[in-house]
C-alpha cells in the first residue's frame, strides 16, 4: 500500500509537469499588429483635366494598432487593444475660379487631429474569420478644427473625452498563413463614440459631440 501512495505521489508531479509545458507550447496567445490609411477629396474643376486648385474636402488619416489577446476556448479570444490616429481634414465652400482656371474655396475650416483608444476586446474565431467586438474604457481626442465646441469653462484648444459608455468597436476580419505562427490579416473596422468633456470640464450646455468611422486595417497575428 505504502508503495502504490509513492507511485503515486511521484506520478502526479509528472503529469502535471507534462500538462503545464503542453500549455506553454500551445498556442493560446495571439498578438495583433498592422495600419490604417484613409483618405477622400472632392474638388471642382470646369473640365476633366483643368490644372487643380483648391479642394473642398481634403481629408487624409493614417494610424496604427495593436491588440494582444489569450484564447478562452476555441473559438473565443479575449484581451485588450490599442489604437492611435493622426489625420489632417479641411473642407471649404467653392467661390470661383481664379484668372488660371483653378479652383478658389472660402470658408475654410480644418485643421490636424489624433486621437488614441484603449480597452478590452472579445473575438469570435471560426476558421481562418474572426468578428471582435471592444469598448473604449480610455479615450482621448485633439482636434484643431473643433475650436466651436467649447467647454463649461470656455475651452476651445484642450482634447476631448470619451462618453463613459457610447464608445463601441466592431469589426469583421479574416487571415491568411504565411508561417506557422505568423498570419497576414485585414479587418474592416467600424468606430462610434461621443465626447462630453473637454480639458476635464464638460461641454457647454451639456452637448454631446459624436464621432463615427469605418476603417480598413492591414496587419500581422503572431500565435505563441
Amino acid at each position: 500500500m505504502k508503495l502504490q501512495v509513492l507511485r503515486f505521489l511521484v506520478f502526479l508531479p509528472a503529469v502535471f509537469c507534462g500538462q503545464l509545458v503542453s500549455a506553454q507550447d500551445s498556442t493560446d496567445w495571439r498578438f495583433d499588429v498592422g495600419g490604417t490609411f484613409s483618405t477622400f477629396q472632392q474638388q471642382v474643376k470646369a473640365e476633366v483635366g483643368d490644372p487643380r486648385g483648391e479642394r473642398l474636402v481634403n481629408e487624409t488619416q493614417v494610424g496604427i494598432m495593436a491588440l494582444a489577446s489569450y484564447a478562452l476556448h476555441e473559438f473565443v479570444d479575449a484581451g485588450l487593444f490599442l489604437q492611435f490616429d493622426r489625420g489632417h481634414r479641411l473642407a471649404a465652400r467653392f467661390e470661383g475660379f481664379n484668372s488660371e482656371g483653378r479652383t478658389v474655396t472660402k470658408d475654410k475650416i480644418g485643421g490636424n487631429y489624433s486621437e488614441v483608444w484603449f480597452g478590452p476586446l472579445v473575438r469570435i474565431n471560426w476558421r481562418n474569420l474572426f468578428a471582435e467586438g471592444g469598448y473604449g474604457a480610455f479615450g482621448s481626442r485633439s482636434d484643431d478644427a473643433r475650436t466651436d465646441l467649447a467647454s463649461s469653462t470656455r475651452d476651445t484648444t484642450s482634447s476631448f473625452s470619451l462618453h463613459p459608455t457610447i464608445a463601441l468597436l466592431a469589426a469583421l476580419g479574416a487571415g491568411v498563413q504565411i508561417t506557422d505562427d505568423l498570419d497576414l490579416i485585414v479587418r474592416m473596422e467600424y468606430r462610434l463614440r461621443y465626447y462630453t468633456m473637454r480639458g476635464g470640464n464638460a461641454l457647454k450646455n451639456n452637448i454631446e459631440h459624436g464621432t463615427q468611422n469605418i476603417t480598413p486595417f492591414v496587419g500581422l497575428t503572431w500565435k505563441f
